[in-house]
């Protein structure tokens, strides 16, 4: 469903000022979300933050992408402040938080702050904006998705479950929220703005996505640098360590690049090695 626009702004208030005219402030805006569960049961939620890519090859094309740009904070009660970026590329659409779905006790509210990387350099975040020249557009996406049962429950892990016959109900409340800057780099005001739901209603029902079968695609037999996160962002919900128990059990031995595997395990920050048995004699 979708539920709003959003605009995230580092950049001076207006274009260059004439000359000897002083300079005029800078401004980082943020979209702010928060998002109630209004049930009697935990929900998990999924949020994607969509935006059209820039043209390839338009001079400052990656100050016009949440690629690499944006930050998110997702707080909630008894999980304070979780930090992350959004996931996706320069010629993505549609970004994910890597903090993975929202997670709201019942009857509870989080809120899900999305900022432009201007804040110097933060964990996880090697590359912040150093000039303000980063303004992005696009609009915000909620679902409730199906979940994988956890192994060991009983159930098929390769089976998503809904988590509701029915649609479910969330209290939005979306905003944008600016912090203005003079030259010397000193805050000179600060603003925060409602922005009107899609829907026209604060309250909506989100459908349960349906389960049903969970399709992982096997590794590549190539020797290509193969990237594992791309699967973690697939499956949100997924413990890593099952996923790839998941993963390597579809290996074809006798095509596997051992080595490819090896530096993307390292990458992911998988401490294992794998390596071809030699056949007894």
């Amino acid at each position: 469903m979708e539920v709003s626009h959003f605009e995230l702004i580092f950049k001076p208030q207006s274009p260059s000022a004439p000359s000897g005219v002083a300079a005029v402030d800078r401004v980082i805006q943020g979209y702010f979300l928060a998002i109630t569960n209004l049930e009697d049961k935990e929900y998990r939620y999924r949020l994607e933050f969509v935006a059209t890519p820039p043209p390839s090859g338009t001079p400052n094309g990656e100050f016009r992408s949440l690629a690499g740009n944006a930050l998110v904070f997702v707080d909630n009660p008894g999980a304070d402040n979780q930090q992350g970026v959004l996931n996706g590329t320069l010629t993505d659409s549609v970004f994910r938080p890597s903090t993975g779905l929202v997670r709201i006790a019942p009857r509870s509210t989080a809120l899900v702050a999305v900022l432009p990387s201007a804040f110097g350099p933060v964990p996880g975040d090697p590359t912040p904006l150093t000039a303000p020249n980063f303004e992005v557009r696009g609009y915000v996406r909620i679902f409730l998705p199906a979940l994988r049962p956890s192994f060991g429950s009983g159930q098929n892990p390769f089976v998503s479950v809904a988590q509701s016959n029915a649609p479910v109900r969330v209290l939005l409340t979306p905003q944008n929220r600016s912090t203005y800057l003079t030259a010397a780099g000193v805050i000179s005001d600060q603003t925060q703005a409602s922005l009107p739901l899609a829907g026209g209603n604060a309250i909506a029902s989100l459908p349960p996505e349906p389960g049903g079968p969970i399709i992982l695609s096997p590794f590549p037999t190539v020797t290509s640098r193969l990237d594992l996160g791309r699967f973690f962002e697939a499956m949100p919900d997924l413990d890593p360590s099952d996923l790839i128990a998941a993963l390597l059990g579809q290996l074809d031995t006798g095509k596997t690049d051992f080595a490819a595997y090896n530096r993307a395990l390292a990458d992911a920050g998988i401490h294992v090695t794998l390596d071809r048995r030699k056949a007894k004699a």
